[in-house]
Formats: C-alpha cells, sequence, structure tokens
C-alpha cells in the first residue's frame, strides 16, 4: 500500500513566502518527505530567498526540496506539466498537486494515499478560509452551456477534481493530462474533461481535509483574474464542444451569459475590470492570441 513517504509532491509558488512555506511544513508533518516546488513569481528569485531559513530548517530534517525556476510565469497547466516531468524523469511515484495556499490536515496525506488501490486520482475535502470554514469535496461541476460552475450535477455538466489538491498514483499517465492552452482558470474543468475520455475517475476522499486560502496569488477581481476567467470560458466552449453544432450554441450562449456575469461583478465590484477582461479575452481568442498579465513585480 502507498504510504505518505512514498509521495511526491509538487507546489506552485507564485510571490507568496509564507504561504508556500506553511504548506511546505504541513506537507512535512504530514508525513511527505519530498517536494518539488515551480516557482512561476518572475521576481528573480526574491520570494524563494525570503523563504530561506524556513527551508534550511525543513531541509535539516531531512525533508528533500527541489526547486524548479522557469525564466517567466509558466502559468499553472504548464507549471505542473513541467514539474510532472521533472519528478517523472527521475523517480516512478505518486505525485501529490497542491496549491502553495493549501495545506493538508494531520493524517490526510495517507488516507488519500491508502485509496489509490481504488482509483488512479484521489481527491481531499476542502475548508475554506473565510467566515464560514465551509467544507466540501474538491470536486466540481461545470455546465458546458452556459459557462456555470456548480456545486452539483445537473444537464450537460462536466465533473472535475480541483487543482488546489490531488493525488495522482504512480501509474497514472501525466502526459498531456493538463490542456497548456489554459494559462489560469479553465484547465482544472478540461481535466475532468480528459479523465472522462480515459475511462479514468477521481475519488473523493471525505476524512482527508486540506484547509485552502482562496484567491491569494491571484486576486479575484483583478483584470488578471478578470481576464483569464473570461478567456477560459472560451476556450472551453471551443474544447467541450463535441461536434460544430454543440461549438455554435456554446458560443451563442456565451455571448449572453459572460456579458451578463461581466456586469453582476462590475456592479458588486464597483469597478470596470470584469468589463475590460471580457473584451480582452474576447478579442484575444478571436484573434488566436494570448497575453499572461502577471502583474510586475514590487520591488
Amino acid at each position: 500500500m502507498t504510504s505518505s513517504s512514498d509521495v511526491v509532491a509538487l507546489v506552485l509558488h507564485f510571490r507568496t513566502p509564507q504561504a508556500t512555506l506553511a504548506c511546505l511544513d504541513a506537507l512535512h508533518a504530514d508525513g511527505v518527505r519530498r517536494a518539488v516546488v515551480v516557482d512561476n513569481s518572475e521576481d528573480a528569485g526574491r520570494s524563494v530567498a525570503a523563504m530561506a531559513t524556513g527551508i534550511a530548517r525543513l531541509e535539516a530534517t531531512g525533508f528533500v526540496m527541489e526547486w524548479l525556476s522557469p525564466e517567466r510565469n509558466l502559468g499553472f497547466a504548464a507549471g505542473v506539466n513541467h514539474g510532472l516531468r521533472h519528478i517523472r524523469s527521475q523517480r516512478h511515484s505518486p505525485v501529490l498537486l497542491i496549491n502553495s495556499d493549501a495545506r493538508l490536515a494531520a493524517g490526510a496525506m495517507q488516507r488519500l494515499a491508502s485509496c489509490l488501490c481504488d482509483a488512479p486520482l484521489a481527491v481531499p475535502t476542502v475548508v475554506e478560509d473565510g467566515p464560514q470554514h465551509m467544507t466540501r469535496p474538491l470536486m466540481g461541476y461545470y455546465q458546458r452551456v452556459f459557462a456555470l460552475y456548480l456545486r452539483h450535477a445537473h444537464a450537460g455538466t462536466v465533473e472535475y477534481p480541483s487543482g488546489c489538491c490531488l493525488l495522482l498514483g504512480a501509474d497514472t499517465d501525466y502526459e498531456g493530462l493538463f490542456d497548456e492552452d489554459f494559462f489560469f482558470y479553465g484547465e482544472d474543468v478540461m481535466l475532468g474533461a480528459s479523465l472522462a475520455q480515459r475511462g479514468l475517475r477521481a475519488i473523493w476522499v471525505q476524512d482527508a481535509l486540506v484547509q485552502h486560502a482562496t484567491s491569494t496569488s491571484a486576486r479575484n477581481g483583478s483584470l488578471f483574474y478578470e481576464y483569464h476567467m473570461a478567456r477560459g470560458h472560451w476556450l472551453l466552449a471551443r474544447k467541450l464542444a463535441h461536434n460544430r453544432r454543440e461549438r455554435v450554441l456554446f458560443l451563442l450562449a456565451r455571448c449572453c451569459s459572460l456579458p451578463m456575469r461581466a456586469f453582476v461583478r462590475s456592479v458588486r465590484l464597483h469597478s470596470l475590470w470584469p468589463w475590460q477582461g471580457l473584451w480582452m479575452a474576447t478579442v484575444d481568442v478571436l484573434l488566436n492570441r494570448f497575453r499572461d498579465l502577471t502583474p510586475a513585480c514590487k520591488r
């Protein structure tokens, strides 16, 4: 049976040294002994340097960490694929994909690992930070026609596991698992579609808990967030359609649902960023171009 010490953790880091260090501490405390961190920060290593003392402390206990530093922000999907290729080139082991702003609760790792004999992927239960401390499975549903993220299955939905925390079995085929056309947002829905096409399923482990602080690396309501969310919805319209007829239907439906979404968010946030993000994303998808809009690093 797979144990916590067999697992390699894969963490994407983006300018959140305190959160990343807390994530690594929680992994170590729950029995993980090796981690690969992809630094997407584009800050010349400054945020990693800010963790130097904590990194040294963990390494002194035998916790092995490898830091991959691409020259630019690869985004989520490409960053994950980069880390997965690196891990697979060195060892054949289960991989725990976990956000830098997520922290495993005691015993969660072993509970997830023990379920790999029943399914190739295992997802925990998330406890989201906030006044209500909402608890829910890290499985969601995406309504293909109207581009809605839902908590329960309905007609026309795609079930997907969240990339916030996901344990991949050692025998899972990682190649092409995450679609790199998605820079940020939408790649988890495509992951669900890809799993379904491959005949794979993710199992929900109810008693494995992970705490997640939402929207720390990409501020909800920023131009970065609004652009990539809208772009993800447009890309999903193309990629989730099974034929030309569905593609036309999905695109037409988004011509209504995405402006409605931008209007509601603009009123709620007292900002025009939702409208600007939608406009930029729509033009870029039509022209088959892309911009990552990674915020400049504050010195």
